[in-house]
Parts: C-alpha cells; structure tokens; sequence
C-alpha cells in the first residue's frame, strides 16, 4: 500500500514555499531571513532522514517499502530545496519584477516629471510600487532613477535603477547590474 505525504507536511511545506517566495524574490538579500531559512532547511533534512532511518529499520523488505512510497519518500526534500534552487536561480525575483515592471516604470517617470516628492533627508516613508516597499528614491543628474527596495547583506541595500543612459553613473562603491533595457539591479554600499 501505498503512502501519501501527510495534510501536515503538505501545508508545511506550501508554508515554506511561500516563505522563499517572499523572502528571496526582493533584490537583495536579507540576512535575518536567510538566518532563519538555513536552520529550518537543515532541522528538516534532519528529522526527514531520522524518519528514514527509522522507518528502514522497521520495515523487513525496507528497500522494497521505500520503493513503494518514493513518492512519499522524495516530496519532503523536493519541497525544501526546490524553493531554494529557484530563488539561487533568480526566479523569483525575476517573477517579483516583471510583475512589478510597469509600475516602477510608471514611479520612475513620475519621479522625473517631479510628481513625487524625493526625500529631504535619506528615507522617505515607504510607498508601495508594484510588489516592492520602496524606502528611498532619488534623482541624479543624469535622469537616472534609484529606488532602494531592501537590505543586502549585513548593512548595505538594495534596489533598482531606471537609467536612460547605459549604465548608470557609479557614485561611491554603488554598484550595479543589468536586467534589462533601462532597468538595473542596483547595490548601494556602506
């Protein structure tokens, strides 16, 4: 007979999809999540290869049972590490960004018509544009539209550059990266 991964290990691990999803589709990467993300993955693979085990030792013909139930068997691991791949493949952020494209490009004019109050001092109030929350905006002289939408690392952050000119012009140890046309991953250091 067949087994069937339990209602708890399936909404568990939607939960865990769900959470890669959100904490790895934003430009940077937070490090409080990853911190949370790392010891979740590996107590899962651990309790999921102690049951194994056990259920190895339990079983008479152990190979044969597992056999049986690869599907049983394999929908933990698949569960855990596919997110994982997908958001170190850049899918998810990839996916967060054409949703979000028109809109940031739609902010980005905004910005330049002067329809959108920059920010005096270094942060505004964070205003929702497309799926991102973005906590800075600035202008440059060039045109070039930047727009902080999350931490990167230990202090530094993250976001997004609309340039009309090809690259954007590096201020300080920023860097960026293309995505494509005019729009850029852009990485502001401490």
């Amino acid at each position: 007979m067949a087994h069937h991964p339990r209602f708890a290990v399936i909404v568990l691990g939607m939960m865990w999809f769900v959470f890669c999803i959100i904490a790895f589709s934003n430009v940077g990467f937070n490090m409080l999540l990853v911190l949370i993300a790392l010891p979740v993955t590996a107590l899962w693979g651990v309790v999921w290869l102690v049951r194994l085990v056990i259920a190895l030792r339990r079983q008479h013909y152990a190979v044969t049972v597992i056999k049986n139930n690869l599907s049983y068997w394999l929908f933990e691991p698949v569960i855990v590490v596919l997110p994982l791949v997908l958001a170190l493949l850049g899918v998810f952020s990839s996916a967060r960004f054409l949703m979000s494209e028109q809109a940031l490009s739609n902010y980005a004019e905004h910005v330049r018509a002067g329809k959108v109050d920059l920010a005096i001092e270094f942060n505004h109030l964070p205003r929702r544009v497309g799926l991102y929350s973005v906590t800075f905006t600035d202008l440059l002289p060039d045109g070039t539209v930047r727009m902080l939408t999350s931490s990167h690392g230990l202090l530094d952050r993250a976001g997004f550059a609309n340039s009309p000119h090809s690259p954007p012009p590096r201020q300080g140890e920023d860097s960026y990266k293309h995505i494509h046309q005019q729009w850029w991953y852009w990485y502001e250091s401490w």
